[in-house]
């Protein structure tokens, strides 16, 4: 069910690596930013909402556009700063305290959405196109894979680094807690970078 020979080929095995990463990253904003704008800011649900729907709306409109990018002149410069934008993301979530600007948030998570935005499109068109026709199939069901195995690494991950400083009563361990996580989850955005930038031709 599984053909190991695909991660013989440089661009399928680092774009399935660097898929991981993102993931992992992206799922870290995910798990942590509610926490800090409703337990940390006092945020309702709707508030916190609106904010955290910069992500996906940057990442919406980055897409397509990167998509079209890599079709032209391949997918190693886009996916690479792709992942290298949404490290400068997470490094600037990773400033966040209890004064910060809510402008800070969303303007990082913003940051975020272009990274992941540039990333996605050609990262996914490589790994597909560097597998035979007739493992097409595999190799869908290895991005799948990668992604699932990414949200659940980013949500253990951040979820251990928010239990080690935070206990649910005393709001300044999530002030510890947040900054820790996405300086963490950026330092896998620059390995996720990194091995993009080894990719083959594609």
């Amino acid at each position: 069910m599984l053909d190991l020979s695909l991660f013989g080929r440089p661009v399928f095995s680092a774009s399935v690596i660097s898929a991981l990463f993102n993931y992992v990253a992206l799922n870290t904003v995910l798990f942590l930013i509610p926490f800090y704008l409703i337990q940390g800011r006092g945020l309702n649900s709707a508030q916190a909402g609106l904010l955290l729907s910069a992500q996906p709306l940057v990442m919406a409109i980055a897409a397509p556009l990167s998509g079209t990018l890599s079709d032209k002149i391949g997918s190693r410069l886009p996916a690479t700063m792709g992942m290298l934008i949404l490290a400068g993301g997470l490094f600037l979530l990773s400033r966040l305290h209890g004064d910060s600007s809510l402008s800070l948030v969303s303007g990082g998570l913003a940051v975020c959405g272009l990274g992941t935005g540039m990333f996605v499109s050609p990262n996914n068109s490589a790994l597909m196109g560097s597998a035979p026709r007739n493992r097409q199939g595999i190799a869908a069901g290895m991005l799948a894979t990668a992604r699932n195995v990414g949200q659940v690494l980013g949500i253990g991950m951040s979820g251990a680094v928010l239990n080690s400083y935070y206990n649910g009563n005393d709001v300044s361990g999530l002030y510890l807690a947040v900054p820790v996580g996405f300086f963490v989850a950026a330092v896998i955005s620059l390995l996720a970078a990194a091995v993009s930038a080894t990719r083959g031709k594609a």
